[in-house]
């Protein structure tokens, strides 16, 4: 093993680091001042940079555990569509659509738990006619605490006379 580095001291003083100590330690323990000054400055930045990187990753954490992303809202439409029997008053047909706008929302909100929001509409065909009956609009929450079509529908009241009229009679 050779020496690397000389003292420039005098070599009458009494140094710590004569050449005979020099030469006495292995090569990889003697490490000079400057150069220990230098691997400490750059510790301490590799620490401090460590230290913030789990610093603000903790932040990040704690920061979507108090205040969690908004949750956003899905609306399902559905379009039912009901041919009217023959004979069958407004009532009846009216009663039906009533069943299938519950029914229909009922299913969407439970093959689905992220839909909030429905929408259905329920449109009726009879004598080359199609015309829309009513119209059901309601959240989850409504939906959960009162589950009536009549009470969230929205009826359409040219609905009827367009039904009870014959396709020859309307002219456009």
């Amino acid at each position: 093993m050779w020496l690397t580095r000389y003292s420039t001291r005098r070599s009458g003083r009494n140094t710590p680091f004569s050449k005979s100590l020099l030469i006495a330690l292995p090569k990889a323990s003697w490490v000079s001042p400057r150069r220990r000054n230098a691997y400490s400055w750059q510790h301490s930045l590799l620490s401090a940079g460590l230290a913030a990187l789990i610093g603000g990753t903790g932040l990040w954490l704690t920061e979507a555990l108090i205040a969690p992303q908004a949750s956003q809202a899905y609306t399902s439409r559905l379009d039912l569509f009901l041919a009217r029997e023959s004979g069958e008053t407004y009532n009846t047909l009216l009663r039906r659509a009533e069943m299938a706008a519950r029914a229909g929302a009922q299913r969407t909100f439970d093959q689905d738990l992220l839909i909030t929001n429905v929408s259905v509409t329920v449109v009726v065909e009879g004598d080359g006619v199609t015309v829309p009956i009513l119209d059901l609009r309601v959240d989850r929450n409504q939906w959960r605490s009162r589950p009536e079509t009549y009470y969230w529908a929205t009826y359409y009241r040219t609905a009827e006379a367009l039904l009870n009229s014959t396709g020859s009679s309307l002219s456009f």
